[in-house]
This record gives C-alpha cells, structure tokens and sequence, in this order.
C-alpha cells in the first residue's frame, strides 16, 4: 500500500496529473492512495497536546500505508510550504 502526497496544491497541477498517470501505470498489486493536506492548519507546537480531527486523520493516513511518494514540484530550490507543512504534521 503506498500512499502518495501532490506537492501542488492546484487543482490543475501539472504534478497532480503525472501523479494520475503514475497510479495508472503501476503494477496491480500496489494499491495506492492520495493522502490530501491542503485543510492542514499551519503546524504549530501549541497543537501537540491535542491535535485537530483533520490532523488526527492525515496521520491515520500516513501511518495506513507502507510507503510514502512525494509527487512534487521545487520552489525556491526546496519544496512548496504547503508540503513542508504536511511534513512537520506527520513527523509529530
């Protein structure tokens, strides 16, 4: 089971469109899953004690599949804020 993230939060994303293409050609035996960020509150410390239902259920998600891909495009030479905000929340 491998669940994948789009970097882009655009609608029409170049990125979210390879991401369908790559779940289309993918072996059978891979079940793979978006796991969506974009109604994630910007991480703060503040949460760790009681984290939103919308991060409760974006970790349920990370933690449900086997591996992770990343589906991304650079910005500034990293990675969109957007991500890096997904990331700081399935890290805690």
């Amino acid at each position: 089971k491998v669940g994948y993230l789009i970097g882009s939060l655009a609608k029409g994303s170049i990125n979210r469109k390879l991401a369908k293409a790559l779940v289309k050609l993918a072996p059978p035996e891979l079940e793979m899953t978006e796991i969506p960020f974009k109604d994630l509150p910007l991480y703060s410390y503040d949460y760790d004690a009681d984290f939103p239902p919308v991060a409760v259920e974006f970790k349920k998600a990370i933690a449900s599949v086997q591996a992770v891909l990343f589906v991304t495009p650079e910005y500034n030479r990293s990675i969109p804020g957007g991500l890096k905000n997904a990331i700081d929340w399935a890290s805690r």
